[in-house]
C-alpha cells in the first residue's frame, strides 16, 4: 500500500483518433500527499484534463499504476470529487438541490444539514432556493465546488474551474478555494492555463510538456512568497515556468518584470 493519497506510476495513455492511436500521456509519475494543493500547467492538448479524469476514474487506463489511498483506481468513487470549467448545474433544480443531488444515502434532515453547511462554506447562504440562471458565473462555480465537496471527498480535482470568469472574480475565487482547502484539509489538484494562478494556489506546480504530455518539472513553492504576486520570488517562479514552455521552441520569448 502506498503512503500517498494519490500515486501515479509510469502511466501511459492513448486514444484512437480516426482509428489511429494518438499518444496523450507518456510515463507520468506523480505522488500527492494528503492535504496538498497541487497545480498542473501545460500547453493545450497535453493531457492535463485526461490525467485528472483518470485519477477520478472517469477515463480508463491500460498501462501504469494509478492509486487512490493505496487502492487501484477502477472507476469513480465518493472519496474523489471533480469540478469542471463549466459548472454543469442542472438548470431546472434549485441550488440546494443541485448541491445535494449526489447525496442518496442520507436522510432528508442529514441531506439538508449537509447542503446548508457547504453552501455556507462557499458563501452562498441565502441562495438555496435560487436557480442557476439567477446566479453570476462566480456564484455558479461556488455552487459547483459545494456540490463537489458535499460527499466529503478526501480528494477534489478541479479542471480549469475559473477559466471562464473575469479577472477580478477569478482572483476572488482563488482566495476562496484556498480558504476552503485550508478549512476542509481536502487534497486538491487543479489544472490551469493561468501560470499566476498555478503559483498562487499550488504547494507544488507540475509543468507538463506538449503532447504527448510528460512531466518536465515539479516545482515546490514557498508558502509565503507564492502568495505575494508582486514579489521577486513570485516573478522567479513565473519566469522558470515560462522557460520550460519555450525551451524547445523556435519562438524567442522574453518576459519583463517591474517590481
Amino acid at each position: 500500500m502506498s503512503d500517498y493519497i494519490i500515486n501515479v506510476e509510469h502511466l501511459n495513455k492513448q486514444f484512437l483518433v480516426d482509428k489511429k492511436p494518438m499518444e496523450v500521456l507518456r510515463d507520468i509519475n506523480l505522488k500527492v500527499e494528503k492535504g496538498e494543493f497541487v497545480t498542473i500547467v501545460g500547453h493545450s492538448g497535453c493531457g492535463k484534463s485526461t490525467l485528472l479524469k483518470i485519477i477520478c476514474g472517469l477515463v480508463d487506463y491500460e498501462d501504469g499504476v494509478v492509486e487512490r489511498n493505496g487502492h487501484a483506481v477502477n472507476g469513480p468513487g465518493p472519496m474523489c470529487g471533480m469540478v469542471f470549467q463549466d459548472h454543469r448545474l442542472l438548470p431546472w433544480l434549485k441550488i440546494k438541490d443541485n448541491v445535494g443531488f449526489g447525496l442518496k444515502d442520507l436522510s432528508k434532515e442529514e441531506r439538508a444539514a449537509n447542503v446548508k453547511r457547504h453552501l455556507e462554506l462557499v458563501g452562498l447562504a441565502g441562495f438555496e432556493n435560487s436557480y442557476p440562471a439567477q446566479l453570476s458565473g462566480g456564484m455558479s462555480q461556488r455552487a459547483a465546488i459545494a456540490r463537489g465537496l458535499a460527499n466529503n471527498p478526501s480528494i477534489l480535482l478541479l479542471d480549469e474551474p475559473f477559466g471562464a470568469l473575469d479577472a477580478l472574480t477569478r482572483i476572488q475565487m482563488q482566495k476562496e478555494i484556498l480558504r476552503i482547502q485550508e478549512e476542509e484539509k481536502t487534497t486538491m489538484i487543479m489544472v490551469t492555463h493561468d501560470i499566476d494562478e498555478a503559483i498562487y494556489l499550488g504547494n507544488r506546480i507540475v509543468v507538463m510538456s506538449a503532447r504527448p504530455g510528460e512531466i518536465k518539472e515539479i516545482i515546490k513553492t514557498d508558502p509565503v512568497q507564492s502568495k505575494r504576486r508582486g514579489s521577486a520570488e513570485f516573478a522567479a517562479y513565473k519566469k522558470k515556468i515560462y522557460n520550460y514552455f519555450f525551451e524547445d521552441s523556435d519562438v524567442e520569448y522574453e518576459i519583463e518584470y517591474n517590481i
